[in-house]
């Protein structure tokens, strides 16, 4: 119990101050997107970068990892689509971003600091093998889903604000924005700098280590920050139930997966904990864009980050932390 209170109370503690110094105006809004760009932009690309080019992962094969996670995404977006649509009566859009809501893990604000609190930069393993292909699968799948949701909505007199972009274009945007995402380029760099086995040392490696360093630590305090724009403005028992699918549900149906896949354990166990990271502030940016479960996404993000708190603790605790 030592060991779990010495991984999660200076993660939340530093939400928790991040949160304060916004909320009292000690710091300004601007300095919290400023810090949230430059985690985003700069300390993790670099922080994956360092890791990507420098760590041997073995022969664990990849592809389990992978079906694994993606199987909890699957069963967890579905669910989290199905109840909001039977439950609350929602539109299509507003059901597709309740399954994104329910499985897009926040996996650089709070998914990285837990793994290496936790378990040192080798923690982070796992969790790099997934974000190399969380973002791009996710963000195709969320874009596809909504706009095919907002087709269904216009076919049955729903309110739709904009017109379904051709897929043609779609396509061409997702592209472009992956291809200059900072995550997606230092995933890249790191996977062909280790391809060629080119040396890191001398000044890039202390500058990446430097920058890789701060990622942590700013991720939660920009993220605390964050949480005074969102609030609780949507329907507390659907987000709860989304709160509970992205928290309990797809965590359990990913230890499952990857029990009966034979991960080895520090997977297992970083596949379990990604899993278990409240919901992504990419679900909210989706449903701003997209203009359906704004208040969802937003009230989501709220009480998951709280929530959290306890159920990152006894994750930790199953899992033998």
């Amino acid at each position: 119990m030592q060991t779990i209170l010495a991984i999660i109370v200076p993660i939340f503690s530093l939400i928790a101050l991040g949160y304060a110094a916004a909320r009292t105006g000690l710091l300004s809004a601007a300095v919290g997107e400023g810090l949230a760009r430059f985690v985003f932009v700069i300390a993790v690309p670099a922080l994956l970068f360092r890791t990507l080019a420098t760590m041997s992962f073995g022969n664990a094969n990849p592809l389990v990892l992978w079906l694994a996670y993606f199987g909890g995404v699957a069963i967890a977006w579905t669910l989290g689509t199905l109840a909001i649509r039977k439950i609350a009566g929602a539109d299509h859009r507003t059901g597709v971003i309740a399954g994104i809501s329910s499985s897009f893990a926040n996996t650089v604000f709070v998914a990285i600091p837990t793994l290496q609190r936790a378990f040192g930069d080798a923690g982070l393993e796992p969790l790099l093998i997934i974000i190399s292909i969380h973002l791009p699968v996710m963000m195709i799948a969320s874009t596809l889903l909504v706009e095919r949701a907002a087709s269904l909505d216009a076919a049955v007199g729903a309110d739709v604000v904009r017109e379904p972009i051709p897929l043609s274009r779609l396509m061409r945007r997702l592209s472009v924005n992956l291809a200059t995402n900072p995550i997606v380029v230092g995933i890249v760099l790191g996977l062909c700098w280790r391809a060629f086995a080119l040396p890191l040392e001398g000044p890039l490696d202390e500058v990446t280590r430097l920058l890789g360093g701060t990622a942590g630590g700013l991720a939660l305090f920009a993220l605390g920050m964050s949480l005074t724009r969102y609030g609780l403005r949507g329907d507390l028992v659907s987000s709860s139930l989304i709160t509970v699918l992205s928290l309990v549900v797809m965590p359990f149906v990913v230890w499952l997966f990857a029990r009966e896949a034979g991960l080895p354990p520090l997977w297992l166990k970083g596949a379990v904990l990604t899993a278990a990271a409240p919901a992504g502030i990419n679900a909210y940016l989706l449903a701003t864009y997209f203009k359906a479960g704004e208040k969802l996404a937003a009230t989501t993000i709220m009480i998951s980050t709280i929530a959290s708190v306890v159920t990152l603790s006894l994750w930790l605790k199953f899992l033998g932390v």
